[in-house]
């Protein structure tokens, strides 16, 4: 219910400009709302899969930019024989808003190139380099595998949205946690650790008040990619297996 009022839909009314506003509106407010403190990046969804053939496949998600929430379709893209054996960079461009007679228009497009991330209008949705005839690993064997070069997404460096800042993706900071309940039986570790595994998205200043913790430093502020690379200096490099093991690929 907006503001009180609900609108009632039945046979012989007016449908009025009132009720067709509220339909328009409800969801969206409710849903900004519900975001208003977080930052731009990925809210959800935006799975990156690759079908074969060279077909990547994006599933539908959502982003926050610049206080507009925005609905992608999943999407599927073809790669080039040229884009076989080189870093790709997966992102999505968003356009300025524009409006036509009949609404408010921001175009947003899905590309796969070797061009960086731009950080003005580019929100980054993963990073790889396949090899013909091998699969794109989105599953992996240790927190040290989330950058293995080759054939594996890279999502250490995608910004999803937190209350203020940008955080890690939550499948980078749960394989952390699983490493962190593995290796260690401080209760502080694995409270964190339990935190990580049962929250979505992990506030990045919880995430640097951990690092601080555990290397008895004052607590900082870093990029994501300093923040991945802070995380894996805090597990064993060896002797635990499946923690930081030897990376892979996987070839069909």
């Amino acid at each position: 219910m907006r503001n009180g009022y609900f609108p009632i839909f039945s046979k012989g009314r007016v449908l009025k400009k009132e009720s067709i506003e509220y339909l328009r509106d409800f969801p969206y407010d409710l849903a900004s709302l519900a975001c208003e403190n977080y930052s731009d990046g990925i809210l959800f969804g935006f799975s990156i899969t690759s079908c074969g053939d060279g077909q990547i496949h994006i599933s539908k998600g959502v982003l926050k930019y610049q206080s507009d929430i925005i609905v992608i379709p999943d999407q599927v893209s073809e790669m080039n024989e040229s884009d076989y054996g080189v870093f790709l960079y997966t992102k999505m461009v968003v356009g300025e808003p524009h409006e036509t007679v009949d609404c408010m228009i921001r175009n947003v497009e899905l590309v796969i190139d070797r061009r960086e991330v731009n950080a003005g209008n580019e929100i980054e949705l993963g990073r790889f380099c396949l090899h013909r005839g091998a699969v794109l690993r989105c599953v992996y064997d240790s927190f040290a595998d989330l950058r293995t070069p080759n054939d594996t997404m890279d999502l250490t460096r995608v910004p999803f949205a937190g209350y203020g800042a940008p955080s890690l993706h939550p499948v980078v900071i749960k394989e952390y946690a699983k490493a962190l309940l593995t290796i260690s039986r401080d209760p502080a570790d694995t409270s964190f650790a339990l935190m990580c595994m049962n929250t979505g998205v992990m506030h990045k200043g919880c995430i640097q008040w951990h690092i601080a913790k555990k290397t008895n430093k004052d607590y900082a502020d870093f990029t994501l990619p300093m923040l991945y690379d802070k995380l894996l200096s805090l597990l064993p490099q060896s002797g635990i297996k499946g923690v930081v093991g030897p990376r892979r690929t996987s070839i069909l």
